[in-house]
């Protein structure tokens, strides 16, 4: 035990070796605040900033390709400049606390160190989601910066008295709102407790459970589309613990995405299955990652509510992606296209049923109304437990338990940088009322034609989904959006699942797909063509929000009649939708007869009951029409 301890804080280089002290440090930092000493906001909040700006320094170095001396000594100096203003607003925050939390905003005086502080609080932010999650975030966070500056100097509904940079302090930095607002509050608290149970529960036997069921599921095709059955399978239950599409695909597609590949799979259909099954994890209950805790913490209603009402789009998606890896490997199989069966291999599942345990312990919890966090630590004692007592679990030492804890701490930092980034953004909105005035413009195109209004919102949140990590996305979403859904007179669920579903299916949507571009590396495929083939696959999931609006009964709100009608109709537009992408249904489908099947599909999801009605008659037709000529050709068959 000696040796591994050495071997987790004796690090190859001095900044590996410094980063595992300080992620030692803000890890016991937790412990004490959660267990000991609850901290206030304004004390717990920058110490969460400070410290993810100096794991995120430390963990990923800045980097620039220009090898010249005089950039690489830029990218060092930039480095040393991030670890001294995490120093720095550490040291100011715990100074200035009394001050800070008894002072008059916006009438008592700043100081010189406060804008200084605030300056650096952003550029430490900045740098952090530089090394994190890229340029797009940082764009998005600098033009939301410079509107609150020039929007004096804009037209319209952009026009704003502007911000200065006493009154850009007193919004980022003095107070509950902007930086350290309500994003910051749920990383630095619920989310950083998921994540470390989701780091451990994947991290052991518990997480091989999970992905073992999903392969036998596959297997029980017993045909050559068992590979594919197991990677959505798989994918599906692991998505919903990562929380990440492109983390999931990257975790579950090093091995599937080679067996669909082996079985006759094109790269590109193997890595769009594996795109499409690791971003729907997001929405399948029973954990649907990290974002839906956090609209259960908004919206301050009973997570198992969220979960309940997100369980029959969820099941009829993997169902839909079900469907289609069983009709292509068909209809492969119909063109003769050569295929090698392999068994897809996994231990026995009942004797480690059990080791679900902290999922049940997890739902259980909050069931009984315990609150998210105090839930999330519940688990985590129970995945200990299991892993100490239990013999069917494959025991980690003390050593690479806390290896686990640790790689969690980082992972809570790479997320924490995107919310802080979002604070910034939710701050300028907020205090500019452009939120309001998009509202007001919005539901002035869209007040006689709802549908306008949500176009409208569904391109916003796609835009941001592209841009943004899943919570970060639903959050900018929820703050520019959400106030326009309400004036259109939607309920409060299912709008903020309709923000939900669109920030996380923007991960598989071109340009910019973040989960598809990684599956594409994995299978060396096309990623444009993996792209949009990814997005081809998951189409029922983008017509699902307006289902959710116009027939809420699909999250079971409403009476029975209306729930059964709603899940019935999403259920039958999504098969018939699936059956025209896939191209096959009992024979390879024409041309002609997949744009009909496509349309039809597109017609029986849209809730009107005109186009239904439509939808329903010409959905029959077509499918009746194909099943007689794959009967005629059937008995052609036999008689040759």
């Amino acid at each position: 035990m000696g040796n591994q301890l050495k071997k987790i804080f004796i690090r190859p280089t001095k900044r590996e070796t410094v980063a595992a002290f300080i992620t030692v440090l803000y890890l016991a930092f937790q412990c004490y605040r959660t267990f000991i000493y609850p901290l206030p906001a304004m004390l717990l909040r920058p110490i969460h900033v400070a410290s993810v700006g100096i794991l995120c320094a430390l963990y990923v170095p800045f980097k620039t390709k220009d090898k010249s001396k005089l950039c690489q000594v830029a990218a060092s100096v930039y480095d040393w400049f991030s670890y001294a203003a995490a120093v720095w607003i550490l040291i100011y925050h715990v100074t200035q606390y009394k001050r800070i939390v008894t002072r008059l905003a916006y009438l008592d005086a700043l100081y010189w160190y406060d804008i200084v502080t605030c300056i650096l609080v952003i550029a430490l932010i900045v740098g952090g989601i530089l090394r994190t999650v890229g340029l797009p975030l940082a764009i998005f966070i600098g033009v939301a910066i410079a509107y609150g500056f020039f929007a004096p100097y804009l037209p319209g509904i952009l026009y704003y008295q502007g911000l200065n940079l006493g009154k850009f302090t007193e919004l980022m930095i003095m107070g509950n709102s902007g930086i350290y607002g309500s994003a910051l509050s749920a990383a630095s608290g619920f989310l950083f407790w998921m994540m470390l149970f989701g780091g451990l529960f994947s991290g052991g036997a518990c997480g091989q459970v999970l992905i073992d069921i999903g392969l036998l599921a596959g297997a029980k095709a017993n045909d050559a589309s068992a590979p594919a059955k197991a990677a959505v399978c798989s994918s599906c239950l692991f998505g919903m613990i990562s929380g990440s599409a492109a983390a999931n695909v990257a975790s579950t597609g090093v091995f599937t995405i080679p067996m669909m590949k082996k079985c006759g799979y094109t790269p590109e259909e193997a890595g769009s299955i594996e795109a499409v099954a690791s971003t729907g994890g997001q929405i399948m209950p029973p954990i649907m990652g990290t974002a839906a805790f956090l609209m259960a913490d908004m919206l301050d209603i009973n997570y198992l509510t969220i979960a309940g009402a997100a369980l029959g789009p969820g099941l009829i998606y993997y169902a839909a992606v079900f469907v289609m890896v069983d009709l292509l490997a068909k209809k492969k199989k119909a063109a003769n296209i050569g295929f090698e069966l392999t068994k897809v291999e996994h231990e026995p599942i009942l004797p480690r049923i059990h080791l679900l345990s902290p999922i049940v312990v997890l739902m259980g919890a909050m069931a009984l109304g315990t609150t998210i966090q105090r839930a999330a630590l519940y688990a985590i004692l129970t995945v200990l437990i299991l892993n100490f007592v239990d013999k069917k679990e494959r025991r980690r030492s003390i050593p690479q338990i806390l290896e686990e804890l640790m790689v969690a701490t980082k992972r809570t930092a790479t997320v924490g940088m995107p919310l802080c980034g979002c604070g910034i953004i939710i701050g300028i909105i907020t205090m500019t009322g452009l939120a309001t005035r998009l509202s007001i413009l919005i539901c002035s195109i869209g007040g006689t034609h709802l549908w306008i209004g949500l176009l409208i919102a569904m391109i916003g949140c796609m835009l941001l989904g592209m841009a943004l990590p899943t919570v970060a996305a639903y959050l900018t979403a929820y703050v520019l959006f959400m106030p326009t859904l309400l004036k259109l007179g939607i309920d409060i669920l299912p709008a903020n699942m309709f923000l939900f579903y669109y920030g996380i299916f923007a991960q598989i949507t071109p340009p910019v797909c973040v989960a598809s571009y990684t599956a594409a590396g994995i299978a060396n495929s096309n990623s444009w063509k993996t792209g949009w083939k990814a997005f081809s696959y998951a189409l029922c999931a983008f017509l699902a929000p307006f289902v959710f609006v116009y027939q809420p009964g699909v999250l079971l709100i409403g009476s029975f009649a209306e729930i059964v009608y709603a899940i019935f109709t999403l259920a039958a537009g999504t098969f018939v939708l699936t059956v025209g992408l896939a191209g096959y249904f009992t024979v390879g489908l024409t041309k002609l007869e997949r744009v009909l099947c496509v349309v039809c599909g597109v017609f029986i999801c849209l809730p009107e009951s005109t186009t239904d009605l439509i939808g329903y008659i010409g959905a029959v037709v077509v499918m009746a029409l194909i099943l007689l000529r794959g009967r005629t050709a059937k008995k052609q068959l036999a008689k040759d």
